[in-house]
Parts: C-alpha cells; structure tokens; sequence
C-alpha cells in the first residue's frame, strides 16, 4: 500500500491504482522467474493439470523486455472475451438509457412507501436484488438518497436505507444468474457463459431470503424502540416530500423482460446446442434493436448511448490485456505449475471441498484490497484455475466461488468506491455500517461456503 498525506498532516493509507498494481505483479514475477524453478504436468484430454504427475523442470527466467513485449500479444489473446464486453456493455447501456430499470424501480417505491414496515422492506430488498443479479451496475446507488425518504417516513434510520438498496444490490449481485460480471468470470475459467442457471437462482433465493430477513428484523427493532438503532432515527418527512406518484411503466416492463429473455434463451442454447459467444454477441444485438423500437429512440441516441457503453468497457478491457501478460510470464517460465503445486500439497490436504473453502476464503480476504471484479478477476483467475485443476475443483465451482466471494466484502471494505459513496450519500460512519452489516455477511459467507463445499464434493459442472 502507499502513503497519501492529507491536508491536516494525516496519512492515510491508500491502495495502488490498478495498472500500478499490475505493473507491480508483472516486475515481480519477472524478477522471481530467475530464482524459481518451473515445473509441469501432464495433461489430460482438456490440456487441464493431472494431479500427481508434477516434475520440475528448472529455472527459466523472463525478462522485462519479454513482458514489454508480450502486452500486446495478451491484448489479442484476451480478444475474445474483451469482444464480447464491449458488445454486451454496449448493448446494456441502451437499455439502461431509456431509465427502464429507474421507471421500474420507482413504480416499485411508489406502490410500496404506504406499506408497513414488514411489507416495504423485505419488498424492496427483493426488488434491488433482483436488479444486482439481472442486469443493475452501481449507478444503482443512487436510490440510497430514496431510501433516506422512505426511512424519514417511517421513522426509521439511514442503515436502513443503506441495507435496502445498497446492501440488497450487492447481494443479487453475488449470486447473479446473467450479469456482466457473472460473463467475465465464467469467460476467464473457460466456462460456458451463463451455465449454471438454475444452482444460482436458487443460491439468489436463499441469499436475498436472508438479506431480507435480516434488513426487516432491524427495521422492525428500530421501529418499535428508536433507542436500538445504530444510528438513531432520521427526523420526520418535511411537508411535501413524497416519493413521485408514477403509473405501471408498461413498456420499461417489457423491455427488461426482453433483455432476460436474452440471456434465458442463450443459456438454453449453449446447453443444448453448444452455442458460443457468438452468439451471445447476436442476440445481444438484436435486442439493442429491438429496444430502439420499443422506446421509439433516435438512431443517433441508440448509438451514443452504444458507444458510452462499450466506452465504459475499455478500462476494463486494458487491464484484462495487461493482466493476460502476468500469465505469459507465469507460464511462460512454467512457474504457474510450481506455485500449483505448492498450493495443492496446501489445500489437498484437506480434501476437494475443503480446498474449494481454501479458495473462497483467499478471494475473500483479496477482495478487502481490490474490490474491482473484473481487475481481481484478471489476477486472481490465471493463478487459481490450474490450482483447482490439480486439487480437483471443477471451474464452474471456482467461478462461483469467485463470484460470491466478490460480492460480500464488497460490502466491508472501505477501499470500495461504491460503498463509500453510498455511506457519504445516507451519512453514515463507516464503524457503524461495520456494525450493522458484518454479522449479516458472516452467515451469507458461511451459506456460500457450505454450497461451495458441496457443489466442489459433487464435481459440479453447470
């Protein structure tokens, strides 16, 4: 980590940019290519590690000027799935530009700010879930300023609106069936995009059932007695302050369902028929079409709105290039397979699913320092697939393994962008959302670790 020196004369501690970070990585690695010796082993009929048959096979350095120039070859290797995350950013961007999700959203509010307590908020919990695991991205926490209305309502605390639409955001997003993020992973582990549909709906299910659970018990605690809350309760709702009376968003209705259909109906064909990205790319473009009809948008907005999308995408896309190097050079010297090796005889010890739990926890703990999915994915992901290959773990386990564990310190660390801006956005400390949430992300990890445990005994493949 480095120093910042603030203003006051304080310093604080801040973690690298992540190209910073990358470049690092690739230094060091290059620089242990001249003391570690490689190794390898055989492989079966998938070109995957068969455990057992590890021998080493010596030092083989790599040089900075071999990584310098090996950036560009890892841009053209990571063509594939950087291809598909402009289309797909592309093409969830003009979705998201005719404010179908917003117009839904708010029809959801607007029926709901009457209910009682027990009614509203599990409601609403389900509802941001709902968008973390479709389609949503973090410009979702916008709503925590309507949360902070909907608390002043009912007499309720700022947590409660950070657990509402924060919290439940992140929640959906963990156990996601058909985002973005879900894509990178799965791409990255070798496995079929959107595989596993049906374990996932079920693990969103639970997840959310207790998010929600756990949001509604301290709303209802903090409703009956102000004198529990964390934080204390906000002041009543100043004369006309209302959420916006709004009609069902018939058309936003019909548009989101026409972009799950999407994904429903490239799940189904990759199973059944062993569809490819491309056609994900196809589909995804027809339905930047079709929602141009529906919404009745202006060629030149649809395409600016396209190109804003996948112009988001490019960030990402860079560091998915650069990361791709620090893979060349592990496996370039063979080093990958030492440190595989080494890692195995770690978590081999403890048998497929307590390795699977090993794992889970390590990208737990890694995401305390770099909460981004896609730059932890770039990192992370080279490292850990040949491990589980040699300790057993099938990939679609590892990318549900990655995925989850994303998601729940997402929620915890305070190098997140996305946390610190909805906390400055409901005022609350970041001591006292600690407080609140850490309990509720110790049972979801244990939920996730005991699915994880099971799914890795049973070789799961989705």
């Amino acid at each position: 980590m480095l120093e910042k020196v603030e203003p006051s004369g304080k310093k604080k501690l801040v973690v690298p940019q992540i190209l910073v970070l990358i470049t690092g990585l690739i230094v060091f690695f290059c620089l242990l290519s001249y003391f570690l010796p490689g190794g390898e082993y055989q492989l079966d009929e998938n070109k995957r590690a068969i455990a057992g048959t590890f021998a080493y096979t010596g030092v083989k350095p790599f040089s900075l000027w071999q990584a310098l120039l090996a950036i560009h070859k890892g841009v053209i290797a990571s063509g594939n799935i950087i291809s598909l995350l402009l289309v797909c950013g592309g093409s969830i961007a003009v979705v998201i530009a005719t404010g179908c999700f917003e117009d839904l959203l708010n029809y959801g509010i607007f029926k709901l700010e009457d209910k009682s307590v027990s009614v509203l908020v599990p409601s609403i919990v389900v509802l941001m879930s709902a968008l973390g695991a479709f389609a949503g991205n973090d410009s979702m926490i916008a709503f925590v300023t309507v949360g902070m209305l909907i608390c002043r309502r009912l007499r309720l605390d700022a947590i409660c609106a950070m657990a509402m639409f924060y919290l439940g955001y992140l929640i959906g997003q963990g156990a996601s069936f058909t985002n973005t993020l879900l894509i990178i992973a799965q791409t990255m582990c070798e496995v079929v995009p959107l595989s596993g549909m049906g374990v996932r709906i079920v693990i969103w299910v639970i997840f959310t059932a207790i998010g929600a659970v756990y949001c509604t018990r301290y709303a209802l605690r903090v409703s009956r007695d102000p004198a529990r809350s964390i934080t204390g309760v906000l002041a009543e709702v100043e004369e006309g302050e209302s959420v916006a009376r709004t009609k069902l968003p018939v058309r936003a209705l019909f548009n989101a369902l026409t972009l799950f259909v999407c994904y429903i109906i490239f799940a189904v064909g990759s199973k059944l028929w062993k569809w490819g990205n491309d056609y994900l790319v196809a589909i995804m473009v027809l339905d930047v079409f079709l929602t141009a009809v529906i919404y009745r948008m202006n060629p030149n907005d649809v395409g600016k709105a396209f190109f804003k999308g996948a112009q988001s995408m490019g960030g990402i896309c860079v560091v998915l290039g650069l990361a791709k190097v620090i893979g060349t050079v592990l496996t370039e010297s063979r080093m990958v397979n030492t440190i595989a090796h080494f890692a195995s005889m770690t978590l081999g010890g403890f048998g497929v699913s307590g390795a699977a739990i090993g794992i889970f926890v390590l990208i737990l703990l890694f995401n305390m320092l770099i909460p981004s999915n896609s730059s932890k994915a770039a990192i992370l992901l080279p490292l850990l697939c040949p491990i589980s290959d040699v300790v057993g773990i099938t990939r679609d386990v590892l990318a549900l393994a990655y995925m989850i564990g994303d998601s729940l310190t997402n929620t915890l660390t305070p190098v997140s962008g996305p946390l610190i801006g909805s906390l400055g956005l409901a005022g609350v400390d970041y001591s006292d959302w600690i407080k609140y949430s850490l309990p509720l992300m110790a049972i979801l990890s244990l939920v996730g670790g005991a699915f994880i445990a099971v799914l890795a005994a049973m070789a799961w493949v989705g």
